[in-house]
């Protein structure tokens, strides 16, 4: 009977896939015709190159600021300042402007109108930015170096602190070594500017939020040789979960130096502490998306589960960042990249006892969870540049060698916590572990070091191709246990043809190689991720640099992925191998000066193929996304400076992992309205307008996770 159903689903999954990626049999010939029809314009017509976008005054870098939302170089994909357009490889970019536009709170936020990635995979989440890259979770990095290790050890990422967040789409681990194989989020922080400005913002908004946030930048000396910038958070907040806060500190100071054109020396320092608790509540099945027993009305979903007084989620961190680049000549360009940062962690909740059941009268058991952990990590990339030019043939060659290390120690304690009633909680009735309760988990360390070169080659301005290659070595050490060696060599190929009309099909296929940090919940060392993935796409450029368009179709695999542990919510367990298949769309467009346009559509297809739940959809990955918003700038009664926005979000159905129980989807509407006047700028943004009730996925191992409800946010900012 298993079988059978196994059998069903696959061959349905297989119908489906086929359905949904005809789409990709037309989608090749309409290349394999593009560039047909490309090769033939060039026959007749002779090379034009595209004209230098501006940005405030001076050329656009892969790691600088952008006007408005279309960004048209970065440095994620290749490691090198290179073109978009130029890039076979699937990447968006969502700029400060977008982000500001959009009023995103977290980095979770700022990913919800990008084409196959699900922002707020697990809701509301003061823990941490969760989530998905074509059915994978992403590793995060921080200016090209690697930022998360492991679960609940670091400080989430302010917004405002960024510059821009890079989305690479696919195994990227012949440049990083770290990353899934369905991508990576790189952070690009906010560095010193060479002209004197600043930016003093204030907030306020629902769940009582209170935020001031400076930023000022500029030059220390007359020459410009030294240039400055801080930037400083301080917010005082409610959230949506009764008696769970969202307090924030952070300092921000960095200088660069820049003697002359060859050398570029920047030093950024972060200070980061965060107080809040956790609005993850593990709501049970019943009362959420299924109905609550002996005739109970659903869970509110301000509900807290845990113990005033004992429930905190409180980060400490600091970090140093170097970056360092020199231009010895017009061929090579040496860069090297490295950042020490040391966080602590105190970590206390209480939710209910797995699996989660709630009793007719409301009443339901819970447990208690108590984590310390301390997390220190030092990371190095050096990197060797070459720009060669011989005739037709242009290359860019990039050799490297970068080196990780990264230390997790944790005390820990876990027992039963008594009952709470979730329509009239009565809280007190609560004894929180003593000294003898705390165990403590060894030492855990992990060493990584890779060699990679890549090549980026370029045939009469149209054809281009990228190669790599990578070896790296990871070691994860257990102090008093078992120590782990894993090696592996990743490969990437590419190849894209650039048209004179814009268009530049592509097609290509990289592997990925991910070391798991930590222990699993019974002391075990987690196995290295392995993934490879083949991708076909074409980018379309129009005249004037107006915006961007792409389409892409993928398959990937990856074995040993994690899944959560049905008996423990704070574990995770690795199964066998899973196939995701899927295709993508994305417009990013300025229609006029005034006039801006996202919209996006994907469709994922995923498939466990070893394993536990052989045959079974992924968990938390809906088939069918979509979203699209516009921001238009207008005047009213003759006065300018008036700027709306509207958006759509369309999130569809997701499975629980054993294809038992639906999270039915949703759709949300956001919205914002300002107004720029000389130095001032005021702006209300409207997130989930209705004020919809949605549970973003539940799990098998029977909890669900609430979406967040309507934020209202009002901004007031003066630039100096």
């Amino acid at each position: 009977m298993n079988k059978t159903k196994t059998e069903t689903r696959r061959h349905s999954s297989l119908s489906a896939a086929r359905r949904a990626l005809a789409p990709s049999r037309r989608l090749a010939l309409m290349l394999l015709s593009a560039c047909g029809a490309a090769v033939a314009q060039d026959a007749a017509n002779p090379l034009t190159l595209p004209a230098v976008t501006v940005t405030d005054g001076a050329t656009e870098t892969a790691t600088g600021p952008v006007q408005g939302y279309v960004a048209r170089r970065s440095a994620t994909a290749t490691k090198t300042d290179t073109p978009l357009a130029e890039t076979p490889q699937s990447i968006s970019v969502i700029t400060a402007d977008r982000m500001r536009d959009q009023g995103v709170q977290t980095v979770q936020d700022a990913l919800r109108y990008t084409a196959g990635v699900r922002g707020e995979t697990y809701g509301l989440d003061s823990r941490g930015d969760w989530s998905t890259i074509r059915g994978t979770d992403p590793v995060i990095y921080l200016d090209g170096m690697q930022q998360t290790f492991g679960y609940y050890a670091s400080s989430r990422p302010d917004p405002f602190a960024l510059e821009r967040i890079e989305v690479l789409k696919g195994p990227s681990s012949v440049l990083y070594g770290q990353g899934t194989v369905g991508g990576i989020v790189n952070l690009v922080s906010k560095r010193p500017l060479d002209t004197q400005q600043g930016e003093v913002q204030l907030q306020y908004g629902s769940f009582d939020r209170k935020q001031l946030a400076v930023d000022v930048t500029g030059p220390l000396d007359e020459d410009k040789t030294l240039l400055y910038r801080v930037v400083a958070i301080g917010r005082d907040s409610d959230t949506q979960v009764d008696k769970v806060g969202d307090d924030r500190y952070v300092l921000m100071p960095s200088l660069t130096w820049r003697p002359d054109s060859r050398v570029e020396w920047t030093v950024l320092a972060n200070f980061q502490k965060d107080e809040t608790g956790s609005t993850t509540q593990f709501l049970p099945h019943a009362g959420t998306v299924l109905p609550a027993p002996g005739g109970l009305s659903k869970i509110p979903i301000d509900v807290f589960m845990s113990e005033p007084g004992f429930d905190e989620y409180d980060t400490e961190q600091k970090s140093l960042t170097s970056l360092f680049s020199y231009k010895p000549d017009d061929t090579w360009t040496l860069r090297q990249n490295l950042r020490y940062s040391e966080s602590e962690v105190s970590y206390q909740t209480i939710y209910p006892a797995f699996p989660p059941a709630l009793q007719t009268n409301g009443d339901i058991d819970r447990v208690y969870w108590v984590a310390k952990p301390e997390l220190k990590y030092w990371t190095v990339d050096h990197q060797a540049q070459a720009d060669i030019a011989s005739g037709r043939l242009r290359q860019t060659v990039l050799a490297g060698l970068d080196y990780q290390y990264a230390v997790t120690k944790r005390r820990w304690a876990y027992g039963a916590a008594g009952t709470l009633n979730l329509y009239n909680p009565v809280y007190g009735n609560f004894t929180p572990p003593g000294a003898d309760d705390f165990y403590d988990d060894p030492d855990n360390t992990v060493r990584q070091t890779g060699i990679y070169v890549q090549d980026q080659l370029t045939w009469d301005e149209r054809w281009i191709a990228v190669i790599g290659l990578r070896q790296d070595r990871a070691v994860n050490d257990t102090e008093g246990g078992e120590t782990q060696k894993d090696t592996a060599v990743t490969k990437r190929l590419a190849l894209m043809y650039k048209a004179a009309n814009g268009v530049s099909p592509y097609l290509s296929y990289a592997e990925s190689f991910q070391p798991e940090i930590g222990l699993d919940g019974y002391g075990k060392a987690f196995k290295p991720l392995r993934g490879k993935q083949y991708e076909v796409g074409v980018k379309y450029e129009p005249a004037g640099g107006r915006g961007q368009l792409s389409a892409a179709v993928y398959d990937l695999r990856e074995k040993n992925r994690k899944s959560p542990d049905p008996t423990n919510p704070l574990n995770q367990l690795q199964t066998g191998e899973a196939r995701v298949r899927g295709l993508e769309l994305e417009a990013q467009l300025r229609l006029t000066p005034d006039w801006d346009l996202i919209g996006t559509y994907s469709y994922t297809d995923t498939e466990v193929l070893e394993g536990t739940n052989e045959g079974k959809r992924l968990p938390s990955v809906p088939e069918q996304m979509a979203s699209l918003w516009t921001q238009h700038r207008f005047s009213v009664a003759g006065i300018n400076g008036f700027r709306g926005g509207f958006g759509i979000r369309y999130i569809g159905d997701s499975w629980d992992g054993t294809d038992s129980l639906t999270t039915p989807g949703y759709t949300l509407f956001d919205a914002m309205l300002g107004y720029d006047v000389g130095r001032w700028s005021f702006a209300l943004n409207m997130n989930n307008i209705g004020d919809k009730t949605y549970y973003t996925t539940c799990l098998a191992r029977g909890d669900c996770f609430v979406g967040t409800r309507r934020t209202v946010v009002g901004t007031a900012s003066y630039r100096f």
